[in-house]
């Protein structure tokens, strides 16, 4: 057959075009006008809900001159002290201390060092942003430095880490009771992260009115606190009775920032709409089945809770993978990690190999039963993924 014409390849073109094939990405303006509108939003935290560390406020100051060096003082003079309070499909909501705005990336921003290194901002973040006279909308100049981030291994061609939130003081880990196995799993890695990004962890265990007795109930809230050791907090909750939610609230003071995370159908939702008293996030039935949930989150975002702190949200969370969090396996389970420095082979799996330290001490009764296998559990994940792995911490 012959080359087609350049007519005939431009129907084709045309209909790709038109049926999504090579469909163009839809412009700026486009998105905007399909996201919220900001005074549409409710429970947004305002400026004065979270707080900036001194060296925030100093890194803003030294923006700022970067700004005038490059575009002028009168620029300089409109970039103001900001917290993004929500992420929508690439556009931050940002509180500065007189109005809160949607902002676009500055060109320089976008294409410059912190695109390339991947800051890019996020919930949590404190940014250096224009905020022109006359003008509803902002540009983020800077990401100031953050305090901690936490970030998940997205993977990918070319892997790469996902950060979902930034200057956090605690990390919520929501897992609910009742129907199916207990998800020790799930807990433990989670507890992995938080320690990795710094902060205390917090087990908040929700639909605890499915148990059926409180005898139940007791049994799976001593194996949660066995994997959490004692340097954790565990909540008890139920939405349906409101059992538990003070005790939320004191996890997560005033001008302190918390992100919440569970997986789909843990009650992240329901649990956050109790403590703010009010449907202000959908929510999702639960499957039978699997006792696993549609995600009903479809934004990172913060909520100011009544009488509390701010809550970081984020779409629920089907898997977790744990590369490159070694340091967090070791903070979580100091006292194995510790252990496994003494081994007599540095490549150890704590199996049947002679002279471990690790095995010894499990057999001596020395060790949590519970800790111990969620531990050897994500050591050995983490050791399949041997390149990525720091080889300052011994497995």
């Amino acid at each position: 057959m012959g080359k087609k014409s350049q007519k005939a390849r431009s129907k084709v073109s045309s209909r790709r075009r038109s049926h999504g094939g090579g469909a163009s990405r839809p412009s700026a303006a486009d998105v905007m006008a399909s996201l919220p509108q900001v005074g549409e939003l409710e429970n947004v935290p305002a400026f004065a809900d979270v707080a900036a560390t001194e060296a925030q406020v100093a890194a803003l100051a030294q923006a700022r001159e970067r700004i005038a060096a490059r575009l002028g003082e009168e620029a300089a003079a409109c970039v103001e002290l900001g917290c993004v309070v929500r992420l929508d499909r690439g556009f931050p909501l940002v509180a500065c201390e007189d109005v809160t705005l949607r902002c676009e990336h500055a060109p320089e921003f976008a294409k410059g060092a912190s695109a390339e290194e991947g800051i890019m901002p996020t919930v949590g973040d404190w940014v250096a942003a224009a905020v022109p006279p006359a003008h509803d909308m902002g540009v983020i100049n800077e990401v100031l430095p953050r305090r901690n981030a936490f970030a998940r291994w997205r993977g990918g061609r070319r892997g790469e880490f996902q950060t979902l939130a930034a200057n956090l003081d605690a990390v919520i880990v929501v897992a609910a009771l009742g129907a199916g196995e207990l998800p020790l799993a799930r807990i433990a890695r989670s507890l992995v992260l938080a320690r990795d990004c710094g902060v205390r962890p917090c087990v908040v265990l929700t639909k605890a009115d499915r148990k059926g007795s409180e005898a139940d109930l007791a049994v799976d809230v001593a194996r949660v606190r066995r994997l959490v050791g004692e340097d954790g907090d565990i909540v008890v909750t139920s939405s349906v009775v409101g059992e538990g939610l003070d005790d939320v609230r004191a996890l997560v003071p005033e001008r302190r920032v918390a992100m919440i995370l569970g997986e789909s159908g843990a009650g992240k939702s329901t649990l956050l709409n109790a403590l703010l008293g009010a449907d202000a996030l959908a929510t999702g039935a639960v499957r039978e089945r699997d006792d696993m949930g549609r995600h009903t989150t479809v934004a990172r975002m913060m909520v100011k809770v009544p009488g509390a702190g701010v809550i970081c949200d984020a779409p629920g969370l089907r898997s977790l993978p744990l590369v490159g969090h070694e340091h967090g396996l070791a903070k979580a389970f100091p006292e194995i990690a510790e252990l496994a420095q003494t081994c007599r082979f540095r490549d150890c799996t704590h199996g049947s190999e002679p002279g471990c330290a690790v095995r010894e001490a499990a057999d001596a009764g020395e060790l949590d039963e519970v800790r111990l296998e969620a531990y050897l559990a994500l050591a050995g994940e983490m050791r399949a993924s041997a390149a990525t792995i720091d080889p300052d911490v011994v497995l």
